[in-house]
């Protein structure tokens, strides 16, 4: 028979002591569990509008960059043919547009070489050229697509499944701007038909008119294809209140604009209706305190 051997009393006190302390250890209750969820929650909640306001200031200075290339490009064909391009040559149907011709001086020489213009902008002839989705017309917080564009595209516009001419034309999110719809004077901005402006026709200074502004989210019975040379409004109402070939983005309170200078201002949708009446107007001689 084996004999069984004792553990010391001092030893054996410890091993009663530690299984003790292990007996007692405090551990979480439900209670303490579900107070401890709830701290996180209200941190997440009150974290999360913060997060998502820094993203879209980020993006909202991603879309103020790209305008100011446009704006560098647009002064580059300026210098070079001593005027902006034309808002649309609308010669027998083909209506070509200027961010078209611009494509050449934003580094996109040859979707520029693929288009044909003696097609019209929406034939299978342009289908190449016209499907190239330029990130430079896309503003980065356009959410908010009409029923008829399909991302930045716009899509299959009947339905049927295959292709047609004018399917899958690629979206801008920016309109040259044609002038101020209620004025008497038709065309009154600084993107319009068939005829090529210069800054000395802006009598009311380049640094108060508006070339080009954002209109996003468009599809194509809104000419919101960067070939369509139709891609210029004439505004008529305040900014953010129409989403079509008015002045809309879907940055919060506002939406960005470029000046004939090549600067880029935001215009609060708060705006006065006659400041932004003088501001899409290239010779309309009204003298008013602009945005900064």
């Amino acid at each position: 028979m084996i004999a069984r051997r004792l553990l010391p009393r001092e030893t054996r006190r410890q091993a009663t002591a530690a299984a003790l302390a292990t007996a007692l250890r405090p551990a979480f209750t439900l209670v303490e569990l579900l107070v401890v969820v709830a701290i996180i929650a209200i941190l997440v909640a009150l974290l999360l509008p913060a997060i998502q306001s820094s993203r879209e200031s980020a993006r909202r200075t991603q879309c103020g960059d790209r305008l100011r290339e446009m704006g560098i490009g647009l002064l580059n064909f300026h210098e070079a043919k001593r005027g902006f391009p034309p808002g649309c040559v609308d010669r027998n149907g083909r209506r070509v547009a200027w961010s078209l011709f611009l494509l050449p001086h934003l580094e996109q020489s040859e979707t520029y070489a693929l288009y044909d213009q003696q097609s019209l902008y929406y034939s299978a002839a342009n289908r190449l050229a016209t499907s190239v989705v330029i990130p430079i017309y896309l503003c980065p917080s356009t959410n908010q697509y009409t029923r008829v564009r399909d991302g930045d595209t716009t899509g299959d516009v009947n339905g049927n499944g295959h292709y047609d001419p004018g399917d899958f034309m690629a979206a801008i999110d920016y309109g040259g701007m044609f002038g101020w719809a209620l004025s008497p004077v038709f065309g009154n901005g600084a993107m319009i038909y068939d005829q090529s402006i210069s800054l000395r026709q802006i009598t009311d200074g380049s640094a108060h008119t508006i070339l080009v502004a954002e209109d996003s989210g468009r599809g194509t019975t809104m000419d919101g294809e960067w070939a369509d040379g139709e891609n210029i409004f004439d505004a008529g109402g305040p900014i953010n209140a129409l989403q079509n070939n008015e002045i809309w983005s879907d940055h919060p309170g506002g939406a960005q604009v470029l000046y004939c200078d090549g600067s880029v201002h935001f215009l609060p949708d708060s705006l006065d209706t006659n400041v932004l009446a003088a501001l899409c107007t290239r010779a309309g001689g009204e003298v008013v305190e602009a945005p900064p």
